[in-house]
């Protein structure tokens, strides 16, 4: 189990809330505990809601997505902090921790890249929820 950094777990941006090592990593948490990564969580929310009409949902198994409990996957860090809609995808915190753990511990997955390990994880981890009959994960990273 990853070690818990000191983050209150109500906090508005939840994403995995466990320390990264290297000047990279603690950039990246200082940015998670950011007011602009607040305010992108409420405008990638209010973008969603324009062009889908409805609450998004995890990619994964369709639990609404709330900016108090939801999570956001980064899809590429090529923006970091400049986010474009399609760089994130919607989680649920179960199967954000899942799609980390199982990225995070294979080499292979590293080696696609951020990108293509994250399509190929998401579609695993549909088929094990048993929801492959929900959007292909090409389109449901697209967005709404």
């Amino acid at each position: 189990m990853p070690a818990h950094s000191s983050r209150d777990p109500r906090d508005p941006a939840p994403e995995l809330h466990r320390p990264r090592r290297g000047a990279r990593g603690r950039a990246y948490d200082a940015y998670l505990a950011s007011k602009a990564w607040k305010t992108k969580r409420r405008q990638w929310y209010a973008a969603w809601l324009t062009a889908a009409g409805t609450p998004p949902t995890c990619v994964v198994c369709g639990q609404i997505w709330t900016l108090k409990t939801g999570h956001l996957h980064h899809v590429t860090y090529i923006r970091i902090g400049a986010e474009e809609p399609e760089d994130l995808v919607p989680l649920c915190a179960r199967h954000h921790r899942q799609l980390h753990a199982i990225f995070d511990s294979s080499v292979m997955w590293r080696r696609l890249g951020r990108a293509a390990a994250t399509a190929g994880i998401l579609a695993q981890l549909r088929a094990r929820a048993g929801e492959p009959h929900r959007r292909p994960v090409a389109e449901a990273l697209a967005g709404p």
